[in-house]
């Protein structure tokens, strides 16, 4: 292992280490009591029929959610974000196994954990992904089981290995839309290639089963804000999938990891396996994949998609992004950029201060999406500002600067006047520093907001408000 990769190594460990002592700071939020109070009030089956028929199709996350809430809170927001983190760095080791066969077990992990720390730098919400149970249950465990299922699928023709890929891609089509699609989109691709295989035959007519009763759920009617506009969505998607790309590529660690893979490529003369396909249409497929994300939001409630649905079009936007970094003419050109290392270094040091100072700042106030219709701007500037910011910084500050310990503290202080709870509307102290990365969404000073309703019944409140001293 060379000095570089020691230095890397060592410097991803801390920032792992830090991921995982921020779950001991998370706690409940948001919608984590609205299905905590469906279970007490439904039971365990009841309580998913009861969200099949009035607000979507998800079943699996629904599961995962439901079973979540029999257990004290505390016990998954401590425990899956850390389960997760591996989770993660081992799909996309498996991953790298499959594009890179001879690389090594100890280098491969390296790339794998770069890649993962590459992943959480700019994924448009770490909270909701990793430290906001809600979050995790829909989209993290489907992301890992699709990388998985992706990274196996060679080995179709294995029995048991067959039967774990059916039921990892069921899995994923009952946790969120976007999954579904891209899965959906993927085994019709391969079908298309492949279409005397019995066993594709087979698992595409599986998932086209259950996709049909997620699409097909009660609930999707009401959970729908309005009718569906296709020129709208379409347009509002393309615009948002451009802006996010755009401001994806900004990102210094993004290019720093670029040329690193470029390095390394050429010093251990790795052999790169790629899509036999020609590159223009895997670019052009992948920017597709990309878009399903704001797109199946757009289209399904007529507004943005939230930071967690987006992680899904970034982690899509990593492969892209290193599929062409790995096609030859452009490895070309980055070992000839490699070899004026003088330049490299002062620039991306800058860069790296220019991105962090830029992390530093407060997002600008979200406004009513009709007023980002007709200011562009306006909804550029608040697309930079929330999704531009480096979470790796936010990791660091929220420890470093205290935030995360003044958050936990404000919530055993809530605790403390639950439990002394004695009037008809209790007053709750407001979060003054937000912890950035573990921090989603709060109660707010009206008690009759859904959020609030949702924690006073949980914790069998009349009504429950952030109130001023």
């Amino acid at each position: 292992m060379t000095k570089t990769t020691k230095i890397l190594l060592t410097l991803e460990i801390i920032t792992l280490i830090l991921l995982a002592v921020l779950s001991f700071f998370a706690y409940p939020q948001a919608d984590d009591f609205v299905f905590a109070n469906s279970l007490n009030k439904f039971g365990w089956l009841g309580s998913q029929i009861n969200w099949y028929k009035t607000w979507f199709g998800r079943f699996s996350s629904t599961m995962l959610l439901i079973s979540g809430s029999y257990v004290d809170f505390l016990i998954p927001y401590k425990v899956f974000p850390v389960l997760t983190i591996f989770g993660y760095i081992f799909a996309f080791y498996l991953i790298l196994k499959k594009v890179c066969p001879d690389i090594s077990k100890k280098f491969g992990l390296v790339l794998a954990v770069t890649i993962f720390m590459l992943y959480i730098s700019g994924m448009p919400s770490l909270s909701q992904e990793f430290y906001w149970f809600t979050g995790w249950a829909t989209y993290a465990p489907a992301n890992i089981a699709t990388m998985i299922l992706i990274s196996y699928f060679d080995s179709i023709k294995n029995n048991k290995i067959y039967i774990l890929l059916i039921l990892l891609g069921v899995f994923a089509i009952g946790s969120n839309e976007v999954s579904m699609l891209i899965l959906m989109i993927l085994v019709f691709i391969l079908l298309l290639k492949d279409y005397k295989n019995k066993r594709l035959w087979l698992m595409t007519a599986v998932f086209a089963l259950f996709s049909l009763v997620v699409v097909l759920a009660p609930g999707n009617t009401v959970r729908a804000a309005k009718e569906h506009d296709f020129l709208f969505s379409l347009a509002a998607s393309s615009g948002l999938t451009g802006t996010l790309i755009g401001i994806w590529l900004l990102n210094p660690l993004l290019w720093i990891a670029a040329f690193l893979f470029c390095f390394f490529r050429q010093k251990l003369n790795l052999k790169i396996v790629l899509p036999k396909e020609k590159p223009m249409i895997v670019i052009c497929f992948l920017l597709f994949l990309i878009f399903c994300a704001p797109f199946t939001h757009f289209f399904s409630t007529g507004v943005p998609a939230p930071g967690r649905t987006l992680n899904i079009s970034f982690l899509v936007f990593i492969f892209l992004f290193f599929y062409i970094v790995s096609l030859e003419k452009v490895h070309a050109v980055m070992v000839r950029i490699l070899d004026k290392k003088i330049l490299l270094l002062p620039v991306f040091a800058l860069w790296l201060i220019g991105n962090f100072y830029i992390s530093s700042l407060e997002p600008l106030p979200k406004r009513d999406f009709s007023f980002y219709r007709k200011n562009p701007i306006e909804a550029v500037k608040w697309t930079m500002t929330t999704y531009g910011q480096n979470n790796l910084y936010h990791v660091y500050a929220d420890l470093f600067s205290g935030r995360a310990n003044d958050f936990r503290k404000t919530m055993l202080d809530r605790e403390e006047k639950i439990k002394s709870y004695k009037g008809s509307l209790q007053c709750l102290p407001k979060v003054e520093r937000i912890p950035r990365s573990i921090f989603y969404k709060d109660i707010s000073k009206d008690p009759l907001k859904g959020e609030n309703v949702g924690f006073a019944e949980y914790y069998r409140l009349e009504q429950a408000a952030i109130c001023d001293d």
